[in-house]
């Protein structure tokens, strides 16, 4: 045999999707917003179930918040 014969060696790998990009409505915002300051939740569990970034819902709340100052008054029905 050739010992400088070349084996091909194929390895196998898993393409993970990741989606695309959702697209939040005002209202969908604020009331994620609104859940969040309603409850003793912190920002970070809150943010885990709906499955956006701590990061993103602060963003959120400071965007509500420098609309409206009385956004936290609201209540949930």
């Amino acid at each position: 045999m050739d010992s400088t014969k070349c084996s091909a060696q194929v390895e196998r790998f898993e393409v993970v999707e990741t989606g695309r990009r959702r697209r939040w409505t005002d209202d969908e915002k604020l009331k994620i917003v609104l859940k969040r300051l309603q409850s003793p939740r912190s920002v970070s569990s809150t943010a885990r179930r709906y499955g956006i970034s701590r990061s993103l819902l602060l963003t959120w709340q400071r965007s509500f918040g420098a609309r409206n100052r009385r956004f936290s008054s609201f209540r949930l029905l």
